[in-house]
């Protein structure tokens, strides 16, 4: 059995999962990112907004690579505000 997927179907349901978590986060308040991650972790995040950054970060630098553009420096982005680390996502 063979599925086929188009960039454009992909697009939309990344949208469509990515409103569905900021609507979520946001109906519980930007405390709800700074939540810990949990003892299992590798260390490199210690909070739930920490990993959201990380999650729009790694996609902004795809787009940054496939584009031949500088990478962008993200550690400035906030992880304690649902609405900006989304205003930041949406830029991927």
């Amino acid at each position: 059995m063979s599925i086929t997927l188009s960039l454009s179907e992909l697009i939309e349901y990344t949208g469509w999962e990515r409103n569905k978590w900021h609507d979520w986060l946001r109906q519980r308040g930007d405390d709800v990112l700074t939540i810990g991650v949990g003892p299992d972790g590798d260390g490199r995040f210690q909070t739930i907004g920490d990993l959201v950054r990380h999650i729009f970060s790694a996609e902004k630098r795809y787009i940054d690579r496939l584009s031949n553009r500088p990478l962008t420096d993200t550690a400035s982005i906030p992880n304690n505000s649902v609405e900006a680390l989304f205003q930041f996502g949406s830029q991927s």
